[in-house]
């Protein structure tokens, strides 16, 4: 990890398009300006783990929801050969 020192209106750029810019400091609190291109998405650290944890749910529930229609088409596949149905491909 790089850290760094700044004062009040220094700045820090990462690559060639994004600018980090110290704007405030009161106490133990500084307000950070971040100019990003519209691209970059940029995230207080909580709020982007929130979206992953949430992102990893839904993916979860996904898997879960396939494998239950994958059984279901199972089923019925079986049930229509030992009805004697023509299962056909591609239906």
């Amino acid at each position: 990890m790089l850290v760094l020192t700044r004062r009040l209106g220094e700045t820090i750029v990462i690559g060639d398009d994004i600018v980090i810019k110290i704007v405030d400091i009161h106490g133990k609190q500084i307000r950070v300006g971040i100019e990003a291109p519209s691209e970059i998405s940029v995230y207080r650290g909580e709020i982007y783990e929130r979206i992953m944890q949430e992102n990893k749910a839904a993916a979860e529930a996904a898997d879960v929801n396939t494998d239950a229609i994958e059984e279901n088409v199972k089923k019925i596949l079986v049930e229509k050969s030992t009805n004697g149905d023509k299962v056909e491909k591609g239906s």
